[in-house]
């Protein structure tokens, strides 16, 4: 017992003497890896090189309203259909041929109003001859669809006004339908659109609900009526710009057109295999090119854009905008996005192609969204990306 407590109290002196008696201690992980080991933490802030827009067709049949109208930039035209069949609802072509009172109206109830609230918009239906699905549908398959020449019916509504438009229908029109149907073939339904007096557009709601659209179907006699509603449809719009807005030397993210941009920068200065620890893409928004708009704001994503020559962008990973009122005086707002993995991807296995810039809001209204450019004679407001880096 005695040997054993004589090892320990040697062993304790051993590492007192050894370590606590050292006038400069070594703290613990201290000298581990040598100093020239230590992670380097760098910055780089680099300006765009080019930025320009271009137009891209979207798939327009997700829109909530439907929408008809023009102003000196905008033009827009909807198509749209009822999906329920009139034979289900007793509506046949002996049945009108029959009923003393038979009329027809379609009501459109107004969600969305883009221009001045003084100004009326015109609208014209007009029988679509054609086919159509919602499936992919955009302004290209749009324009190739047939549609009567002179319009089934028409009238007026003010912008700001909330109440329906009530639109008669022929009743040779419902006939036809009525006729289509018993050969099981499919009404196509109307193009909406209006004329150039008007100075404005006009959405009406198309989704469900107690706004939703309404075909009212009133047949009988003077004595005796019935009344049938059918309300579920399907719609999608198209829109093209009139005015020349010089996408190749601005960043303009129009909504509805709609319209994309790609931004570019040099990151030759960026090593091969850094690890990326932040990256953000910052813009300052062009006022005198973002004209304010009352219901719809602006929702803008960030993308990897993958083929220069189709301008395609990688939709699975993509990033969201933050807006900061830099100065309220002369109304300068930032956009900034974390963009730190597509920054990663370019360093350790893709391309540098660029950015690809859109709003998540395209088919919700016609707002716009405008960025300077690197050509920007304020050196502050062309598009930076900043980026915190460590070389491997």
């Amino acid at each position: 017992m005695r040997t054993v407590l004589l090892v320990i109290c040697s062993s304790l002196i051993l590492i007192f003497v050894s370590t606590g008696c050292d006038e400069q201690p070594v703290s613990v992980g201290e000298g581990i890896l040598p100093t020239e080991d230590f992670i380097r933490i760098d910055t780089l802030i680099v300006r765009a090189y080019e930025s320009f827009s271009f137009e891209h067709p979207l798939v327009t049949s997700g829109s909530h309203n439907i929408f008809a109208g023009m102003t000196d930039e905008l033009r827009v035209e909807s198509i749209f259909r009822f999906a329920g069949r009139l034979s289900t609802r007793g509506i046949t072509p002996e049945l009108i041929d029959t009923v003393e009172i038979f009329e027809a109206t379609l009501f459109l109830k107004p969600s969305y109003y883009f221009g001045d609230t003084t100004e009326t918009v015109s609208v014209y239906l007009h029988e679509v001859l054609s086919g159509w699905s919602t499936s992919g549908f955009n302004r290209d398959i749009y324009e190739s669809i047939k549609r009567s020449s002179e319009p089934v019916s028409f009238g007026s509504i003010m912008l700001g006004d909330t109440n329906a438009i009530a639109l008669p229908l022929p009743e040779e029109l419902l006939h036809g339908w009525a006729t289509k149907d018993t050969l099981s073939i499919i009404p196509q339904g109307f193009v909406i659109r209006s004329d150039a007096s008007s100075n404005g557009i006009i959405g009406f709601n198309g989704t469900t609900g107690d706004d939703r659209p309404e075909l009212q179907i009133i047949f009988g006699t003077q004595e005796d009526q019935d009344t049938v509603v059918i309300s579920e449809n399907f719609r999608a719009f198209a829109a093209f710009l009139k005015k020349d807005l010089d996408l190749q030397n601005n960043i303009i993210l129009q909504a509805g057109v709609s319209t994309h941009a790609v931004v570019r920068f040099d990151l030759h200065e960026l090593p091969k295999g850094a690890i990326i620890h932040n990256a953000e893409l910052e813009l300052t928004r062009n006022q005198e090119l973002t004209p304010p708009h009352q219901s719809v704001s602006d929702s803008l994503f960030v993308y990897r854009l993958v083929d220069s020559n189709k301008l395609s962008m990688l939709q699975a990973r993509h990033q969201t905008f933050t807006q900061t009122v830099v100065d309220t005086v002369t109304n300068i707002i930032r956009y900034r996005s974390r963009v730190s993995n597509i920054v990663q991807e370019w360093v350790t296995q893709e391309e540098d192609k660029g950015f690809i810039l859109r709003d998540n809001h395209e088919t919700l209204g016609f707002h716009r969204t405008s960025f300077y450019t690197e050509a920007a004679e304020d050196p502050d407001k062309r598009p930076r990306l900043k980026i915190i880096f460590s070389p491997m």
